[in-house]
């Protein structure tokens, strides 16, 4: 699954592929996607208008059409988005298509058909942790208000910070040098101070590793630069071996040495 670094530039790339580009064609392969709306409640939306940029926010996809209105794509655990020259065989799987006048189409790609395209209407009630809007004053009260849960599931939790999952809750524990157990009212302010501190750093620079090492891509997961997130059997970049454990039902990998 995605995470908020490999979205990050899948948006930076998506702008470089459509924007300014009028669709000329939308084909809708699979319902479920686009639900609430009908296949031509969807393409009456979308088709023949000018895609003027994308963004990302938290773990969704922004597409801002010349009219002013926004489509919303979430790719959830299995989307993928390809792409491809007009009159290519598209990819098994595909729910959707926008076909463009330059002859390019870009698909949307999901086995599950879980991923979801939506008509953006809403504000937004969350923060993005690459935002502004979050502060140390910001993260300290979030720390505050949950002092009985654990530090991932506060960082997983979608309600107030969103875009952070399971994978870079582990990597931005470890970094912070805290137990992703922890419970949020054990830490002192040194340690909060830390944990924010590598919340900003650790999506930064995931950000720009993946920009080198997924260079123009749209689609995919990449991980090369994790230390411990998904290193069951392995170490810690200081040879540390990597411990296992479940929180909240997630999976959860950190250094018993490294972290505190």
């Amino acid at each position: 699954m995605p995470e908020l670094p490999d979205l990050e530039v899948f948006a930076a790339n998506l702008n470089k592929f459509t924007a300014g580009k009028k669709i000329k064609k939308i084909e809708i392969f699979k319902d479920k996607p686009i639900l609430p709306l009908k296949p031509l409640e969807f393409i009456a939306f979308a088709e023949r208008k000018i895609i003027k940029g994308v963004k990302r926010f938290g773990k969704q996809l922004l597409f801002t059409f010349d009219d002013g209105k926004t489509l919303l794509l979430h790719l959830m655990l299995h989307g993928e988005l390809h792409y491809i020259d007009e009159g290519a065989k598209l990819p098994e799987y595909a729910v959707a298509a926008f076909h463009f006048f330059d002859k390019k189409t870009l698909v949307f790609k999901d086995h599950t058909q879980w991923l979801k395209l939506r008509l953006h209407t809403a504000g937004e009630h969350t923060v993005d942790p690459t935002s502004k809007a979050f502060t140390p004053a910001f993260f300290k009260k979030l720390l505050s208000d949950k002092a009985k849960i654990t530090v991932k599931e506060i960082l997983i939790d979608q309600e107030k910070v969103t875009g952070i999952g399971s994978a870079y809750a582990d990597e931005i524990c470890y970094n912070a040098k805290i137990r992703p157990q922890r419970l949020a009212g054990e830490l002192d302010e040194k340690e909060i101070k830390a944990l924010y501190k590598a919340v900003v750093s650790t999506l930064k620079d995931a950000i720009a590793k993946i920009k080198k090492g997924m260079n123009g891509s749209i689609t995919g997961e990449y991980t090369a630069h994790f230390a411990v997130h998904g290193k069951k059997k392995g170490v810690c970049p200081l040879g540390h071996k990597i411990a296992t454990l479940k929180i909240g039902g997630r999976g959860s990998e950190y250094c018993a040495k490294c972290q505190r």
